[in-house]
Order: structure tokens, then C-alpha cells, then sequence
């Protein structure tokens, strides 16, 4: 390994000057890379996903040939390959956000409502998005992340916002019910219901925590 007599330090590698003083490295190089391979998801995981990018080409093209063969059968294979991107665009934010479980329920929960929505508008519209899947969704993000965050003893800066952020879709709800376009009010009502039950609790016992995680975020 190279040495620097002036800096008193060792460097890796085959560099001819020192990284510090510039001064002209003594000794023999030493093999091997300079910095230490990073290992990310993808080469962790790197059979899994092959056989998983594989097997979602092979159902998209198996659908479409079928669909081809079979016109009268309708559209139905468009819906698989949307249903195959819905599922890769989850996995990038789970494999994104897999560090942080706050923010990875938040997106998944934007991400599901948005999907389902979009569904609902190609399959003709039958409510079934507004009805159940925004409601439900947002209720289970909600409920699972103040559990999960007490459970885990996630500290408070990393999941209120997330919370917040939740809870403030939660009352989207509220404009549906509002307007009268929901034909399944439970739903609804469950959601509204956690989202207030759950803003409460933070107003009354995480008050002081939201106000320094405000402050320290936007530098009010």
C-alpha cells in the first residue's frame, strides 16, 4: 500500500500523488478497487427480479396474443398490462422507499387511490374508486401507520408528517359525501371518522412535536 510520509497516511489504490498534499506517494500500489462496492437492491435481489421482469413480460405478451386470437372477447388484455404497471410502479416506491415506512404507506396509498381511480375511468365508471377503495385505503394508511409508529417506536419527526399527509386525503371523503356522489356511505364515514380521531390525538398529545418538526422542516 502507497504511503504518504508527510500526511502519515496510507492510500489505496494506484494514485501517484496524495489525495491531501499532493506530495509524491512512496511504495508499492495495492491491488483491488479503490472504494468498496456498493450493494444495491437490484444486485441483492438480481435473480428474483430477472425472473420477475421475465414472468410480467411473458403474462403481458400471453394476454395480448390470446386477446388477439380471441377479438370478440373485448379489450381485456389492455387491463392486464395496466394491472402489470400498477404493480411495478408499487414496487419502485416499496423498493425506494423501503428505509422510511411512513413515507413508503403514504406513497402506496396515493399511488393505490390515483391507480384505482384511473381503472374506474376505463372500465366505465362505476363508482366503485370513491366508493371503496379511496375510503378503505386511506383508513388502513392511517390506522397503520399511528399503530406501527408506536409499536416500532418510530421517532415522531419521520411518520407525523406522513400522518398528516394522510390524514389530510382522508377528508376527500368528506367532499364526496358533500356533493352526493358516494353510493356507499360506510366506507366514507370510517375514513372521515379516522382521519378526525386521528388529528385529534396529535393536537392533544404530539402538539409540541408537530410545532418543532414544523419549524425545523420550513424554518419558521
Amino acid at each position: 500500500m502507497k504511503y504518504c510520509e508527510k500526511c502519515k497516511v496510507q492510500v489505496r489504490g494506484d494514485m501517484k500523488r496524495c489525495p491531501l498534499c499532493q506530495r509524491m506517494l512512496v511504495g508499492e500500489a495495492e491491488g483491488g478497487p479503490l472504494y468498496p462496492e456498493v450493494r444495491t437492491m437490484y444486485r441483492q435481489y438480481r435473480h428474483f427480479f430477472k425472473i420477475l421482469i421475465f414472468s410480467t413480460i411473458v403474462a403481458a405478451v400471453a394476454a395480448c396474443a390470446v386477446n388477439l386470437l380471441l377479438p370478440q372477447s373485448g379489450h381485456w388484455a389492455l387491463f392486464v398490462v395496466i394491472g402489470i404497471a400498477g404493480l411495478w410502479i408499487s414496487m419502485y416506491f416499496a423498493v425506494h422507499q423501503r428505509n422510511s415506512l411512513p413515507k413508503n404507506i403514504t406513497y402506496q396509498a396515493i399511488f393505490i387511490s390515483v391507480f384505482s381511480v384511473i381503472w374506474d375511468l376505463v372500465t366505465h365508471w362505476h363508482g366503485w374508486s370513491i366508493n371503496f377503495a379511496i375510503p378503505c385505503t386511506f383508513a388502513v394508511a392511517i390506522i397503520s401507520m399511528t399503530v406501527l409508529g408506536r409499536l416500532m417506536k418510530i421517532p415522531a419527526g419521520e411518520y407525523l408528517i406522513c400522518l398528516i399527509i394522510d390524514i389530510i386525503f382522508g377528508f376527500i371523503p368528506i367532499v364526496f359525501y358533500a356533493i352526493g356522489i358516494v353510493d356507499v356511505k360506510i366506507p366514507s364515514i370510517i375514513c372521515i371518522s379516522c382521519s378526525i380521531i386521528s388529528l385529534a390525538g396529535i393536537i392533544v398529545f404530539q402538539g409540541d412535536e408537530i410545532r418543532r418538526e414544523l419549524t425545523r422542516r420550513f424554518h419558521l
